[in-house]
């Protein structure tokens, strides 16, 4: 893209520009090719101070009022052009910080491809990554696989400087490592701030987030809501069996695809309906168990991981044991009291919050809901105790925050302002950060 950015004041100005830089190239031209030639006779007669000059009349007519015009016009054309510069100085600014966003968003992603997507999967859609649970003396303990978050939300939860915390020094224990030169990594600043640039240009819309949000929460019903209403399950099970049967007949899939998505969006409109009519607190969970976008990952034991087993056949790596499975309790009865128990919010990233402990933390359900909202900062505290270390270690669930620490580069960095000027909102609505509270309060 170009430099400066195109306006019509800029087009004007580069035409009084082209116009006086032409003027000036025939100045030259004249006076070194045509005034100033070689003459030829006796420097009695040539030179300027020896041979007769023009009249007073002359003088004072024809070269006085060539060079007046000559003065006036270079003066118009001064007085117009720099008026006109400035006044495409926003434009070109402008121009100069989409040129760097672009060219830092570019080096970003390179980095980003070659550092991080191994983990966080391709365009920060999220993926996983293997790791080893050790005791307090470093001794293995299991292998697991990993859930690395998807990265097109980060923004909204953290604020740059949170994320490039992360960047630099890790977030133990998980497998995130330090990628930035104050924490040992192998990036330098400039490498760091490439990064924070690409995956702000990866988030996603608010209506996106929202969408993300109740997918996960339709996820979640959809074995009750088929158990609920055996004839919706039934008319499903038989899509399936029509698509497989189909084959390579491409009229009959084509009929079986439109069947089962008819149904498919049925199914999501009866999940929806169900969630709807849920208690706060049980709509509460299913957002406090919903991912990324929920809270159960840093505050429920072991759920953002899954044991590994042995390989079902040679080369094809090792399985990933579902949680709940035979498979998986037999592991957690071999390693006895090395791991924690799976409890909801029963402390892990985050603190337990189970016992009563948001009751001690919080007085009211409303300040409870107004720490989820606005996360934690560093030195600031929160809640009876007044905890003020957390360094966005809590993510902001109910506003973007992500140019909360900026500076003096928000305007540039400018996240958490959407084109019409509005406020962009934050992960969760007010309503569904009050459904978590109740489900929390009542741990």
């Amino acid at each position: 893209m170009p430099l400066f950015a195109a306006s019509t004041q800029r087009n004007l100005g580069m035409a009084i520009a082209v116009v006086a830089i032409v003027g000036f190239a025939v100045y030259l031209i004249y006076n070194v090719l045509w005034a100033g030639r070689g003459e030829k006779g006796a420097e009695l007669d040539l030179a300027p101070n020896r041979k007769p000059y023009l009249s007073d009349e002359e003088l004072e007519t024809k070269k006085l009022d060539l060079a007046l015009v000559s003065g006036l016009v270079t003066l118009v054309i001064i007085g117009v052009a720099l008026p006109l510069y400035w006044l495409g100085e926003p434009g070109r600014q402008q121009g100069y910080v989409d040129y760097s966003r672009e060219q830092f968003t570019s080096r970003g992603a390179g980095l980003y491809e070659e550092s991080c997507s191994s983990c966080h999967g391709g365009g920060g859609l999220g993926g996983s990554t293997d790791h080893t649970v050790t005791d307090d003396n470093g001794n293995f303990v299991a292998a697991i696989k990993w859930a690395a978050p998807p990265l097109t939300t980060t923004l909204y939860r953290f604020s740059e400087e949170e994320v490039r915390h992360v960047l630099n020094y890790g977030r133990p224990p998980t497998p995130m490592q330090a990628w930035g030169e104050p924490g040992g990594g192998p990036l330098t600043s400039q490498q760091v701030d490439e990064l924070i640039q690409y995956i702000q240009s990866i988030q996603l819309t608010p209506n996106e987030v929202q969408g993300e949000v109740l997918d996960g929460l339709v996820l979640q019903v959809r074995e009750d809501v088929l158990a609920a209403d055996g004839a919706l399950r039934d008319r499903l099970e038989a899509a399936n069996a029509a698509v497989a049967a189909a084959g390579a007949d491409e009229s009959a899939a084509e009929v079986a695809a439109r069947n089962l998505a008819a149904l498919e969006e049925e199914l999501r409109e009866v999940s929806e309906q169900h969630i709807r009519d849920l208690a706060p607190s049980d709509r509460g969970e299913l957002l406090f168990n919903n991912g990324v976008h929920g809270c159960a990952r840093c505050h429920t034991p072991r759920d953002s991981w899954q044991f590994t087993g042995p390989e079902e056949e040679p080369g094809a790596g090792p399985v990933t044991l579902e949680r709940g499975s035979e498979a998986e309790a037999e592991t957690v009865a071999r390693l006895g009291g090395l791991i924690p128990a799976y409890i909801p919010g029963g402390g892990g990233f985050g603190p337990n919050l189970t016992n009563g402990a948001t009751l001690r933390q919080f007085d009211s359900a409303e300040g409870h809901a107004g720490f989820i909202i606005v996360g934690s900062q560093e030195g600031v505290g929160y809640g009876n105790f007044g905890q003020g270390d957390g360094g966005g270690q809590m993510p902001a669930f109910g506003v973007c925050v992500g140019d909360r620490d900026s500076g003096e580069r928000s305007p540039i960095f400018g996240f958490c302002t959407l084109t019409d000027g509005s406020a962009r909102p934050g992960t969760l609505t007010a309503e569904q950060i009050d459904d978590i509270v109740a489900y929390e309060r009542g741990m």
